[in-house]
């Protein structure tokens, strides 16, 4: 961890807001300058992915998006995550810690972070049944609802909570097992997602799952006319290519798991490439 952010470290823990905004504008750079490097060997290719990358909010992130469209655009995802194969990766990526906690205890407990509308949490429940016991949480009570609509359509026992992710003492004495997080990390900034890695890796007694699309003009090339015939709309197109334009890469993923603060001694971080074409990051938190 830099010097810089490392004396930054203890008042980010109890949440000093001066403390935060330093911290967060020291990881926005450190990520500029990852960014801003161009190997001689990849320099082509390096100053088209500068081209690439635009911060630019999805129409989802507007408040005013109406109801009837967002619900759309949510089921399209949903069920592209199935055709794709999307959901089979992410549980895969979180299964070796389910059946790591199950040494320990019959029922293991997983919380998903910034869940949305859950659809996520309701395919692990679905997926991995009476092995687990599954809390969907989000800011935005809105999605939220339509998560327990759809949990009790599908029958399935999720349960789904107001929770800031950035802010998970709370959380501490609930005996969380596993904390996922899938498809919302380019939602937050930089310093925000290194504040998450470390709220969750201090919470969870196993290990975190983070994954998100990467960022590539190949997964633009081959999703977007994709998206544009199966989405049949303009939300969904302009989401999906908007999205992939904000993700993050997979060294770019453990330079922000680098600069967690609070991050446990004892944490082992990996980071890699899912099918079929997501970059992640686990880290194992317990001791065995």
């Amino acid at each position: 961890m830099a010097p810089a952010v490392q004396a930054l470290a203890p008042r980010v823990l109890q949440h000093d807001p001066a403390a935060i905004a330093a911290y967060d504008e020291l990881v926005a750079r450190a990520l500029s300058r990852m960014r801003a490097y161009r190997p001689k060997e990849g320099g082509a290719l390096m100053a088209l992915d500068r081209l690439l990358y635009a911060n630019r909010p999805e129409l989802l992130d507007d408040p005013d998006f109406p109801k009837d469209q967002r619900v759309h655009v949510l089921d399209r995802l949903d069920k592209l995550n199935e055709i794709l194969g999307i959901y089979d990766t992410f549980v895969s990526l979180t299964v070796p810690f389910v059946e790591k906690a199950r040494r320990s205890t019959t029922k293991v407990k997983i919380h998903d972070l910034a869940s949305g509308h859950g659809g996520f949490a309701l395919v692990l429940d679905e997926r991995l049944g009476d092995a687990v016991e599954v809390t969907a949480s989000d800011i935005k009570d809105e999605y939220l609802e339509l998560g327990r609509v759809a949990a009790e359509q599908r029958g399935r026992d999720v349960r789904f909570v107001v929770q800031d992710a950035l802010s998970l003492g709370n959380l501490a004495d609930e005996g969380i097992d596993v904390l996922t997080c899938t498809q919302t990390l380019h939602h937050f900034a930089p310093g925000m997602v290194a504040r998450m890695i470390g709220e969750a890796a201090r919470v969870a007694r196993t290990g975190i799952v983070f994954v998100d699309a990467e960022r590539s003009y190949v997964a633009i090339a081959l999703l977007g006319p994709f998206a544009a015939a199966y989405g049949r709309s303009y939300a969904f197109v302009h989401d999906t290519v908007t999205s992939l334009r904000r993700m993050f890469y997979e060294e770019e993923l453990a330079l922000l798991a680098d600069l967690a603060p609070g991050l446990p001694e004892n944490a082992r971080v990996e980071t890699g490439f899912a099918f079929p074409g997501h970059a992640y990051l686990r880290i194992a938190t317990s001791r065995e």
